[in-house]
């Protein structure tokens, strides 16, 4: 008989012994262990969330944004207002967004980057 089959010496094993070399309660945490793939976070949504997170995420690969992906893009559009937090999936505080656009500015400023690309 295997070690992980079932034997009736071991039924005061719950799994829960410290002991690294003990066959029965090793068995019983393996049992238990539970893998889930990379998309596992969107499994708790809906169908009908998903769909609209779809259709947001479309409009903004449209209108010529980059999204990092379509989890969130539908709450994503609706808070963000800038094509950094679009793209970078943060949507900023107002006076942090002020902050950081006139930061930008005046580095494109120092480095002579031309109007079009600002």
């Amino acid at each position: 008989m295997s070690d992980l089959e079932y034997d009736p010496t071991y039924e005061e094993h719950n799994g829960q012994h410290r002991e690294p070399h003990c066959p029965p309660c090793f068995a019983i945490r393996i049992r238990t262990v539970q893998f889930q793939g990379i998309d596992a976070g969107q499994h708790r949504f809906t169908d009908r969330e998903r769909d609209r997170d779809m259709t947001e995420y479309r409009k903004l690969r449209h209108q010529g944004y980059q999204p990092r992906n379509i989890f969130g893009s539908a709450e994503l559009a609706a808070q963000a207002s800038s094509k950094f937090e679009i793209e970078h999936k943060v949507v900023m505080a107002p006076n942090i967004r002020k902050e950081m656009e006139s930061q930008m500015a005046a580095a494109k400023e120092m480095l002579n980057i031309p109007e079009s690309v600002k």
